[in-house]
């Protein structure tokens, strides 16, 4: 096996989880997040973990083909976050995926489907109380639930959910005006009469920061589930608590010594100042190690951390290891769990990006592998 891959620390998954249930007490259902291969940890393997934990009620992917790979795994109800296009009705339905629901002329494509297939299809109404990206407007969303519950033949209205804007800031004004509308909305429709199972809206800055307002019927971590807050606003307040699922770890295959004046990788955008070792590691930006770190991360290997050298390339980078005893064959740490220089976060603040980004990025060619 090519000594690149991810390992998938279960436990600290498990750890988070149940962080998750803390915060939210005993009530609330769980939706973990999963699109994206599980934010890029592999999906069978934190379905499983997930299933296993029995903390776990519902799972929530971003398209039908996630949907369709995560209901092989399980029975659970599967939520697809995104809406779907009217030629993906039928698919949703035969796999029991669960609807989005954002604009209404839908609703009879879906029941017409339904009823052919001798199935109910089950639905969430969205309402866009500030994203503005899906979702019905707040005055219309009473009407909306009025017509879903009149296809209570071919139709489960299961959920009634929005998206926070700015629940990872600390400054909750706006996330304080969305959540006065949301439960208005809500309270609203079940005061009319129509029964809605779970009203969620809470992702992992509402569970961090929010918890008792926000948690409704259900709540959806994504991020935190992975072992990083939401934003850099809130890693001091709460990293400490969360541990990071996932390692990108590599090994040495090459070593040389190199001359002062010698330039290193293409362009030779770093040259030496003095005689030392250049290691060869068989991973890069063709894995998701981002190029633009190039002359600006450190790695671990045995331990102690080594300034990546030259521009990334696709498949191998160069680390300087000085006169340290290093090896072909030692293992080398690009993103850890343990240490905060080289963790996803650290990653991302280099590149002005997130952790979610370095994270969905480590590419499908890099086998991910439980590590206990």
């Amino acid at each position: 096996m090519r000594p690149t891959r991810a390992l998938i620390l279960q436990e600290n998954f498990l750890h988070n989880l149940r962080y998750v249930r803390i915060r939210i007490g005993r009530k609330p259902i769980i939706m973990a997040v999963v699109k994206a291969n599980a934010y890029g940890h592999g999906l069978e393997i934190i379905a499983k973990a997930s299933i296993d934990s029995g903390e776990v009620g519902y799972f929530g992917v971003a398209t039908e083909e996630e949907g369709i790979a995560l209901r092989k795994l399980t029975s659970l109800p599967i939520l697809v976050l995104t809406t779907a296009l009217d030629d993906e009705i039928n698919t949703f339905i035969e796999h029991d995926l669960e609807f989005t629901l954002s604009e209404s002329h839908q609703l009879e494509s879906i029941a017409a489907a339904a009823s052919a297939s001798g199935k109910k299809a089950r639905v969430h109404l969205k309402v866009d109380t500030g994203m503005r990206r899906i979702g019905v407007e707040p005055s219309e969303a009473m009407e909306f639930a009025k017509a879903i519950a009149g296809y209570s033949e071919s139709i489960q209205f299961c959920g009634i959910s929005t998206h926070f804007a700015t629940s990872d800031e600390l400054d909750r004004s706006y996330f304080t005006k969305q959540l006065k509308v949301f439960t208005e909305v809500v309270s609203a429709i079940r005061n009319s009469g129509i029964s809605v199972p779970f009203a969620h809206a809470a992702n992992s800055g509402a569970i961090l920061q929010n918890s008792a307002t926000s948690s409704f019927d259900m709540v959806r971590p994504g991020i935190m589930l992975y072992g990083y807050p939401p934003s850099s606003e809130l890693d001091q307040a709460f990293s400490k608590d969360l541990k990071p699922v996932l390692e990108l770890v590599s090994s040495v295959v090459f070593t040389k010594r190199i001359q002062a004046g010698e330039g290193i990788s293409y362009n030779h955008r770093w040259h030496s100042p003095n005689e030392t070792t250049i290691v060869t590691v068989p991973a890069g930006y063709g894995d998701g190690y981002p190029r633009l770190l190039t002359n600006n991360i450190s790695a671990s290997i045995n331990g102690k951390l080594f300034p990546v050298r030259g521009t990334i390339c696709m498949d191998q980078i160069m680390i300087e290891t000085g006169d340290d005893d290093i090896r072909i064959g030692d293992e080398v740490v690009l993103i850890s769990s343990k240490i905060p220089e080289i963790n996803a976060s650290a990653l991302a603040k280099k590149i002005g990006t997130i952790p979610y980004e370095i994270l969905t990025n480590i590419t499908a060619r890099v086998p991910r592998i439980i590590h206990e």
